[in-house]
């Protein structure tokens, strides 16, 4: 019974193939590939450009087929991404102002990471396509490519797929925000620009990335720029000393990354936006002090750590406008009325309270 139950099921159309995994690739494809992607690189120096959606939809399916034929898939992927890139191009042909925003999922490949979905779908109703139209063209089909990896092997080999999604995902969203139109500038404000500078002796331990206690200090920031009326935009450094256990400016590049990434990600997961936010690693290009005395000093070595302290920073430099409420509160309560007047006799200064000579003047004023 189980037999004829399964050769029944050997009788339905492309059950076979799909049961044995098995749509084996060959040299036809490849050669394929390669002239859909001349075709594209032909028609990005033209009139569409590098930049245009569809074409880079096109050229992002090739290079996920290009790149599993040669692992010699056989899920059908590999025919599946040709097939939608070759649909593509020939819409271009038939029009050129085509946008080909559907992005159909193959056979082999689940649906992951909703969050990212979403944006991408967000992005495609209210974004500028010409800004932003091949990193979320590319971003769309990374999200197959990840979801074939799961389908394949599980989310283990899939999850360096998804960070790229993610990394993907937040270029594209500051991309939109640089493109979009700088909102009018409320009349009679001004825009300020604040500095926070985090030295890391409260973020950061010595050639640590990881906080100790910072929570506290960066709730503060975010509490400011919750009440700020407008925010333009938002620019992260991080920074590093020339001095830590391993050495070389490559690992202290990567350790400001490391610290910046942290801060960006704090913000952003305590309610502020990231649309206006930029992340940059300077390493230790930019050092702030240079402590040349205690460098000489080879013997005491902490003396020199604690002296490159300031270096070890993440700089938070924010462009908008600032609430006035706080400025308000100090025009309605000046300092001479912040306090109710009292005959001096009986609000004695504080200074009268410590120390024998207010102890003796007190004495007397009260002998008087």
């Amino acid at each position: 019974m189980y037999k004829l139950f399964l050769m029944a099921l050997l009788l339905i159309p492309g059950f076979a193939a799909q049961a044995e995994g098995n749509r084996p690739t060959d040299p036809a494809d490849l050669e394929h590939i390669e002239q859909l992607q001349r075709k594209v690189d032909k028609l990005s120096f033209g009139p569409l450009g590098p930049n245009n959606y569809t074409l880079c939809k096109a050229r992002a399916w090739l290079d996920m087929a290009l790149i599993e034929y040669h692992e010699n898939e056989r899920t059908g992927i590999v025919q599946d991404g040709v097939e939608q890139a070759a649909l593509l191009l020939n819409k271009l042909d038939a029009d050129p102002k085509y946008i080909g925003l559907d992005t159909p999922h193959p056979y082999a490949s689940e649906k992951v990471r909703q969050d990212l979905w979403d944006i991408a779908d967000g992005l495609k109703q209210s974004g500028d396509m010409s800004c932003i139209g091949c990193k979320l063209a590319k971003l769309e089909v990374q999200l197959i490519w990840t979801g074939h990896d799961k389908w394949e092997a599980g989310w283990g080999h899939a999850e360096p797929f998804a960070r790229i999604a993610e990394n993907l995902a937040y270029e594209v969203q500051v991309d939109s925000a640089r493109c979009r139109p700088a909102p009018p500038q409320p009349k009679g404000e001004t825009i300020i620009i604040k500095k926070h500078t985090l030295i890391t002796a409260v973020l950061f331990d010595f050639d640590l990335s990881l906080v100790t206690d910072a929570q506290q200090k960066l709730d503060d920031i975010i509490g400011q720029l919750k009440t700020w009326k407008q925010i333009d935009s938002i620019q992260l450094a991080g920074h590093a000393d020339r001095l830590n256990e391993a050495g070389g400016t490559e690992y202290n590049q990567k350790l400001s990354q490391r610290r910046v990434d942290f801060v960006r990600d704090y913000l952003v997961q305590n309610g502020i936006s990231a649309e206006n936010m930029t992340v940059e690693a300077m390493g230790d290009t930019q050092p702030v002090v240079g402590c040349e005395k205690q460098r000489a000093n080879k013997r005491d070595r902490s003396a020199l750590i604690k002296c490159l302290q300031p270096n070890r920073r993440v700089d938070i430099i924010v462009e908008g406008v600032r609430g006035d409420v706080p400025k308000k509160a100090e025009k309605q309560t000046p300092k001479e009325e912040a306090k109710p007047a009292v005959p001096a006799a009986d609000n004695p200064p504080v200074p009268v309270k410590k120390g024998k000579k207010g102890k003796k003047g007190k004495k007397k004023n009260k002998a008087k």
